[in-house]
């Protein structure tokens, strides 16, 4: 069973709403299972598809949508999935584990297929962003969010448990469902009973992206999809930091959904970038040995990307 940590965090915000063709900068999307803490109206729906604007931008190749009144409305990074979409605003927030909190209009979904330049032209993409600009489906943050102490349990229509308090452990996504899983390599993973409800670092991203966001999964580290340890995950998706061995300072380049992979005292490990906090400074939510799981919280050292806190070495886009 999952081990209840020391703290208790208060598992964020639900957007209410939905959001519009007349949107202002990165996304926000409605979530599940959580509080709302702080919405911001920023657009309303329109009957008629709006007509869009489509900027090329570099480091990494990527293509920002902006909508009739120059708003942006989504960016979509060559060779990746992730896309961010422009939505209201909400605030994440882990009271017990640290007095900053992150508040963003980016809500980051899966596109149903790689970004490549002229994408926007393909037949797929104007049903697919005006569907996802109204979805009220949690998006990869909000998922992430059902994992933190104290989160609520949820189930799917089969009565497994897919989200709530998970604890730190040698685990995967397989582990923490207590399932077996046979992926598309031939690879088999059995669940460990003895480690039901934990999930580490790279678990933690498997069991959100994947199982939960629908990217592809591998059971081996090598091939298409999403691997099983950080150090494969930092040659997955589309190169957005390389430090090559020293400290990265980039920070801009980033945009929340990005895997930014940091120092440890062993090897690796990879969390999910979140954005600019209150402070300040840049905000990761990983699962930490140190905090007993998923958190972005600063027990046992500070969930940032600046000086103090977690050594950056790299960051990927899905």
């Amino acid at each position: 069973m999952n081990k209840r940590r020391l703290l208790r965090i208060t598992a964020l915000t639900l957007v209410i709403g939905l959001s519009g063709a007349g949107t202002v900068r990165f996304a926000g999307q409605d979530t599940a299972a959580a509080t709302v803490s702080s919405v911001s109206a920023i657009g309303s729906a329109t009957s008629a598809p709006p007509a869009y604007t489509f900027d090329r931008l570099a480091n990494p190749a990527r293509t920002q949508v902006r909508d009739s009144s120059d708003a942006l409305v989504a960016t979509f990074t060559d060779g990746s999935r992730t896309a961010v979409v422009t939505g209201q605003a909400r605030t994440f927030r882990e009271p017990k584990a640290t007095a900053s909190t992150v508040t963003t209009t980016t809500s980051v979904r899966l596109a149903p297929r790689v970004w490549n330049q002229h994408e926007e032209t393909a037949d797929w993409f104007q049903p697919w962003l005006e569907k996802t600009r109204t979805s009220t489906k949690p998006d990869i943050l909000a998922i992430a969010m059902q994992y933190l102490d104290g989160a609520r349990v949820v189930k799917n229509d089969k009565k497994l448990r897919i989200a709530g308090d998970a604890a730190f452990g040698n685990a995967d996504f397989t582990d923490y469902l207590g399932i077996a899983w046979d992926f598309p390599d031939g690879q088999h993973e059995n669940a460990d009973p003895g480690r039901y409800g934990s999930v580490d670092d790279p678990g933690f991203i498997r069991l959100v992206y994947g199982y939960r966001g629908g990217y592809p999964l591998r059971g081996e580290n090598t091939g298409g999809g999403l691997p099983r340890s950080a150090a494969a995950m930092s040659q997955t998706g589309t190169p957005v930091i390389s430090a090559a061995g020293r400290q990265a300072t980039e920070h801009t380049r980033l945009q929340p959904g990005d895997l930014v992979f940091f120092d440890s005292r062993t090897e690796p490990q990879v969390g999910i970038y979140l954005g600019v906090d209150s402070e300040g400074h840049h905000r990761v939510l990983s699962s930490r040995a140190a905090a007993g799981g998923p958190t972005f919280g600063d027990l046992g050292g500070k969930s940032i990307l600046d000086s103090g806190g977690l050594v950056l070495r790299s960051a990927e886009r899905l």
